[in-house]
Protein backbone atom coordinates (compact mmCIF):
# COMPACT_ATOMS: atom_id res chain seq x y z
CA UNK A 1 0.00 0.00 0.00
CA UNK A 2 1.43 3.38 -1.04
CA UNK A 3 1.24 6.46 1.13
CA UNK A 4 -0.53 9.34 -0.61
CA UNK A 5 1.54 12.38 -1.40
CA UNK A 6 0.60 15.94 -2.22
CA UNK A 7 -1.20 18.84 -0.65
CA UNK A 8 -4.43 18.57 1.24
CA UNK A 9 -7.37 20.78 0.32
CA UNK A 10 -6.78 22.90 3.43
CA UNK A 11 -3.18 23.63 2.43
CA UNK A 12 -4.22 24.51 -1.12
CA UNK A 13 -6.89 26.91 0.21
CA UNK A 14 -4.41 28.53 2.60
CA UNK A 15 -1.92 29.00 -0.22
CA UNK A 16 -4.68 30.54 -2.36
CA UNK A 17 -5.54 33.01 0.40
CA UNK A 18 -1.90 34.01 0.79
CA UNK A 19 -1.50 34.41 -2.98
CA UNK A 20 -4.68 36.50 -3.22
CA UNK A 21 -3.47 38.74 -0.39
CA UNK A 22 -0.12 39.28 -2.10
CA UNK A 23 -1.81 40.15 -5.40
CA UNK A 24 -4.21 42.55 -3.65
CA UNK A 25 -1.33 44.32 -1.88
CA UNK A 26 0.58 44.56 -5.17
CA UNK A 27 -2.44 46.06 -6.96
CA UNK A 28 -2.92 48.60 -4.16
CA UNK A 29 0.74 49.64 -3.92
CA UNK A 30 1.70 49.96 -7.61
CA UNK A 31 -0.45 53.08 -8.27
CA UNK A 32 1.04 54.82 -5.23
CA UNK A 33 4.59 54.38 -6.49
CA UNK A 34 3.54 55.21 -10.06
CA UNK A 35 2.24 58.53 -8.81
CA UNK A 36 5.45 59.14 -6.81
CA UNK A 37 7.58 58.61 -9.92
CA UNK A 38 5.29 60.99 -11.85
CA UNK A 39 5.83 63.60 -9.10
CA UNK A 40 9.61 63.09 -9.32
CA UNK A 41 9.56 63.45 -13.09
CA UNK A 42 7.43 66.59 -12.87
CA UNK A 43 9.59 68.28 -10.22
CA UNK A 44 12.77 67.41 -12.13
CA UNK A 45 11.33 68.95 -15.30
CA UNK A 46 10.24 72.07 -13.42
CA UNK A 47 13.72 72.56 -11.90
CA UNK A 48 15.27 72.62 -15.39
CA UNK A 49 13.66 75.96 -16.33
CA UNK A 50 15.15 78.80 -14.26
CA UNK A 51 13.70 82.27 -14.52
CA UNK A 52 10.06 81.37 -13.88
CA UNK A 53 8.15 82.94 -11.04
CA UNK A 54 6.67 80.93 -8.20
CA UNK A 55 3.15 81.39 -9.59
CA UNK A 56 4.25 80.18 -13.02
CA UNK A 57 5.85 77.12 -11.47
CA UNK A 58 2.72 76.30 -9.46
CA UNK A 59 0.56 76.68 -12.58
CA UNK A 60 3.02 74.48 -14.50
CA UNK A 61 2.78 71.82 -11.79
CA UNK A 62 -1.04 71.97 -11.79
CA UNK A 63 -1.11 71.47 -15.57
CA UNK A 64 1.34 68.57 -15.46
CA UNK A 65 -0.46 67.00 -12.49
CA UNK A 66 -3.74 67.00 -14.41
CA UNK A 67 -2.10 65.22 -17.35
CA UNK A 68 -0.16 62.69 -15.24
CA UNK A 69 -3.04 62.04 -12.81
CA UNK A 70 -1.24 63.27 -9.69
CA UNK A 71 -3.96 63.49 -7.03
CA UNK A 72 -2.05 63.30 -3.73
CA UNK A 73 -0.20 66.57 -4.15
CA UNK A 74 -1.51 70.04 -4.98
CA UNK A 75 0.41 72.98 -6.42
CA UNK A 76 -0.06 74.85 -3.14
CA UNK A 77 1.75 72.06 -1.26
CA UNK A 78 5.03 72.63 -3.10
CA UNK A 79 7.99 74.38 -1.49
CA UNK A 80 9.53 76.58 -4.18
CA UNK A 81 12.65 78.76 -4.25
CA UNK A 82 12.91 80.70 -7.48
CA UNK A 83 15.51 83.17 -8.72
CA UNK A 84 16.58 84.15 -12.24
CA UNK A 85 19.37 81.54 -12.19
CA UNK A 86 18.30 78.83 -9.72
CA UNK A 87 15.09 76.93 -9.02
CA UNK A 88 14.44 74.58 -6.15
CA UNK A 89 11.20 72.64 -5.94
CA UNK A 90 10.31 70.19 -3.19
CA UNK A 91 7.34 68.32 -1.82
CA UNK A 92 6.48 66.27 1.22
CA UNK A 93 3.20 64.40 1.16
CA UNK A 94 1.35 61.41 2.56
CA UNK A 95 -0.74 58.88 0.71
CA UNK A 96 -3.14 56.58 2.56
CA UNK A 97 -4.43 53.42 0.90
CA UNK A 98 -7.41 51.73 2.57
CA UNK A 99 -7.27 47.95 2.70
CA UNK A 100 -10.30 47.02 4.81
CA UNK A 101 -12.42 48.59 7.54
CA UNK A 102 -10.09 50.57 9.80
CA UNK A 103 -6.97 49.14 8.15
CA UNK A 104 -4.87 51.20 5.76
CA UNK A 105 -1.36 51.53 4.42
CA UNK A 106 0.32 54.91 4.92
CA UNK A 107 3.11 56.12 2.65
CA UNK A 108 5.17 59.25 3.40
CA UNK A 109 7.01 60.68 0.40
CA UNK A 110 9.58 63.45 0.11
CA UNK A 111 11.40 64.68 -2.95
CA UNK A 112 13.22 67.81 -4.05
CA UNK A 113 14.75 68.87 -7.33
CA UNK A 114 17.17 71.66 -8.09
CA UNK A 115 18.35 73.72 -5.13
CA UNK A 116 17.66 72.19 -1.69
CA UNK A 117 14.40 73.56 -0.29
CA UNK A 118 13.14 71.08 2.29
CA UNK A 119 14.31 71.34 5.89
CA UNK A 120 15.37 68.20 7.74
CA UNK A 121 12.77 68.62 10.51
CA UNK A 122 9.23 67.68 9.65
Amino acid sequence: MRKQQGFSLLVVMAMGIVAATVVLMFLKIVPVYSEYYAVKETLDAMAQNPGKTEDELRRDFANRAAVQDIVSLRAGDLVIVSSPTVIGVGARYRREVPLRDHVKLVFDFEYQAGAPVLKDAK
